[in-house]
């Protein structure tokens, strides 16, 4: 799949690996493809940073970042704070009620760590999330669809959006931006920026 990507949108994959890796989390999610974006996107992530979407702001949202998974399926718990629900509470509820684990979310905020006699080669990077897998194809299709050849940062960025209820979208609205300002604003600056696709 990475083979039609631009050198700038490996790039931004690779600075998402390494975003996941320095805040401790055990797989790249969309929140570290949109940090990618601000850092490496080029004419997109300047065009971003224009909203609010400063790479600070970012690092803040991240650092703090609390990611429950359930087959496949990301809950951002920060999200669910902020609109008033106690994402503790209901599982300490559930537990006491039904039985330990009833809810089956694990917790993704960090790597677990093996005994060193457990310890298996450990694969080359982190390996995305379910939801950021889905973006990246969507970015791929999308340039399939658009029939362009490569896939640029802007495609990225809208195979991500095109989840209004990825973790990337809920940091965006988090901002105080809307996602169609996003949207409008990376293909402005994508039109302008002739770079981008090589």
């Amino acid at each position: 799949m990475f083979e039609r990507f631009t050198p700038q949108s490996r790039a931004v994959v690779r600075a998402a690996a390494r975003a996941a890796a320095a805040f401790e989390h055990d797989r790249v999610h969309s929140g570290h493809l949109l940090f990618a974006i601000i850092t490496e996107g080029g004419a997109v992530g300047r065009a971003l940073a224009g909203l609010g979407l400063d790479e600070p702001s970012l690092r803040a949202e991240l650092h703090g970042a609390r990611v429950l998974s359930r087959g496949g399926r990301e809950v951002d718990t920060d999200a669910l704070a902020a609109i008033g629900v106690d994402y503790e509470a209901i599982r300490a509820a559930a537990d006491e009620r039904f039985g330990a684990g009833v809810l089956g979310l694990t917790m993704v905020r960090k790597a677990p760590r093996r005994s060193w006699w457990r310890r298996r080669p450990r694969a080359r990077g982190r390996r995305f999330s379910a939801e950021a897998r889905r973006a990246l194809e969507r970015a791929v299709r999308l340039a399939a669809t658009r029939g362009e050849a490569d896939v640029t940062p802007l495609h990225l960025l809208l195979g991500m959006l095109a989840d209004r209820f990825s973790l990337a979208a809920g940091i965006i609205v988090r901002r105080g931006t809307s996602l169609e300002q996003v949207r409008l604003a990376a293909a402005v600056a994508d039109d302008a920026d002739p770079g981008a696709r090589s």
